[in-house]
């Protein structure tokens, strides 16, 4: 049986904005916090810790679901390449 208009709409617009919980074809993947809170604290060093507890926070909300992780992990990845720029 085929999904109504109001579900399909609902569907595209979370999926729009980043919550993938009602698609179809992809799998429910979960990051590792523990390997991406090992490249944080090898990427964000001692003497910046503002920078390294934001990126810590933002690891944690990364490894949660919806929307809000994936704000998270976009993030995180401007933080990262802030970093590598040198500020």
């Amino acid at each position: 049986m085929a999904d109504s208009v109001a579900l399909r709409s609902m569907r595209y617009r979370r999926h729009r904005d980043g919550d993938h919980s009602l698609c179809r074809h992809s799998p429910d993947v979960k990051a590792e916090p523990g390997r991406l809170v090992e490249a944080i604290l090898g990427e964000f060093p001692e003497t910046d810790p503002m920078s390294r507890q934001l990126a810590l926070r933002l690891a944690e909300l990364a490894s949660g679901s919806g929307a809000a992780s994936v704000q998270a992990v976009r993030a995180l990845g401007e933080l990262v390449a802030w970093q590598r720029e040198g500020r």
